[in-house]
């Protein structure tokens, strides 16, 4: 059996070479990363208005958070942006994607949610039932450490330094990108 992410999502129409000529996934000027701007500045599919534009389209297909799960998160100025947006319920993946299987929903509702400790975990991901053509859990194996990033050691990042570490990741696959003179000073541990 031959399995790729189409299967999960075989809502994608665009059979392109290359994803950059892919419009975006969820098209919003506040993600770019999934929202390419290599095209017309003002070419549509690129490109919509507002800064809640990325967030709008995940909450038209998923709901918008209950008080509950706004609660969860740690900094107030984020429970109030949340807050603003209009309450809604989200559409029926069934129906959204009519083409998938009834496990690929099932899957896809446990891996979309708002708060992360209501999210299926890796593990139940590996044995959910959509994978068991395809998994092997006999020839899998764990890590035998963490995964540790260059600035997992840099104690209470602020916003420069995060940004920084973000482009210089990037940086690594696109060495183009310039990187700021020098980086924000690290925080003491």
């Amino acid at each position: 059996m031959s399995f790729s992410l189409s299967s999960l999502c075989v809502y994608q129409k665009e059979n392109v070479a290359y994803h950059a000529d892919r419009g975006p996934l969820f098209p919003g000027s506040s993600c770019f990363p999934l929202s390419p701007d290599q095209k017309a500045g003002n070419d549509f599919k690129f490109h919509t208005r507002g800064n809640r534009d990325q967030l709008n389209v995940i909450f038209n297909i998923l709901g918008t958070p209950s008080e509950e799960d706004i609660e969860a998160l740690e900094k107030e100025d984020a429970k109030r942006y949340i807050r603003i947006f209009p309450k809604r319920e989200g559409t029926d993946l069934a129906e959204r994607f009519p083409a998938s299987s009834a496990d690929a929903i099932h899957l896809l509702k446990r891996m979309l949610v708002f708060n992360p400790n209501k999210r299926i975990t890796i593990n139940e991901c590996l044995a959910h039932p959509f994978f068991k053509e395809v998994r092997i859990a006999e020839v899998e194996t764990n890590a035998t450490e963490k995964v540790r990033l260059p600035f997992n050691d840099w104690m209470n990042m602020d916003e420069p330094q995060l940004r920084y570490a973000f482009v210089k990741e990037i940086q690594r696959y696109h060495p183009e990108i310039q990187l700021p003179r020098r980086s924000p000073n690290r925080a003491s541990s």
